[in-house]
């Protein structure tokens, strides 16, 4: 009798055991999880930025004198560096922008032993830009706001040498530019620029009272570092 219930209790704990091995054995497997997407940062214009720029301008001086006067082609390559800020909202990009350019801009003219050379040895600006974003990194902007310009005029006698004034003069600026970013500290541009000082008086060689105008209208490409 005892051996039988012995037996009984085996077989039962066998089946029990045996049962549970195979519940086990039948849950499902946990899912694993790895990580999720990485989204991309938006680029954003906003911030300081120091660059610069090579190009060609297509110049024009005039100068009357004692009710006399002429007007004559300043042309030639320029280049120089900008700085400037950049503030977005939206698509929106509103910002400032100072530069500075040297210019090989000049006319020279030769007759009867004398020769004169007409230049713009410098000009600078500083204006306001608004932009849009057509893209995530891509703009197109207008700009506008003042100038300063220089003329300079060197005469030379055969067997005499020569003599040279100089005059600078404040104005205006406007102009329209595209820019696109590379990455997100670089970008390029491409810019048109008008610059006019309209009509100012000053003095040749100190004496001989003048009227100058200097206009001048520029293409050039540029490189901009976002600091």
């Amino acid at each position: 009798m005892l051996m039988r219930i012995i037996a009984g209790l085996a077989i039962a704990a066998g089946a029990i055991f045996s049962g549970g091995s195979a519940g086990a054995a039948d849950l499902p497997a946990a899912r694993a999880y790895g990580p999720g997407p990485v989204v991309a940062p938006v680029f954003d214009w906003t911030g300081f930025y120091i660059g610069a720029n090579i190009g060609y301008g297509w110049g024009r001086g005039s100068v009357a004198v004692g009710g006399f006067g002429g007007s004559e082609n300043l042309n030639g390559v320029l280049g120089g560096g900008q700085i400037g800020y950049n503030w977005q909202t939206g698509n929106w990009i509103l910002g400032i922008e100072v530069d500075g350019q040297a210019t090989d801009q000049k006319a020279t003219f030769a007759a009867l032993g004398l020769s004169e050379t007409d230049s713009m040895p410098w000009f600078a600006t500083a204006r306001g830009r608004i932009g849009y974003a057509i893209a995530p990194m891509w703009m197109i902007y207008a700009t506008g706001g003042g100038a300063w310009a220089d003329f300079k005029s060197t005469i030379t006698a055969a067997g005499l040498g020569s003599a040279t004034w100089e005059v600078s003069h404040g104005g205006w600026s406007a102009g329209l530019g595209v820019e696109g970013a590379l990455t997100r500290n670089w970008s390029w541009k491409v810019e048109y620029l008008h610059l006019d000082t309209g009509s100012f008086s000053t003095n040749v060689f100190g004496i001989v009272p003048a009227n100058v105008r200097l206009t001048d209208d520029i293409v050039r490409f540029g490189a901009n570092f976002r600091l």
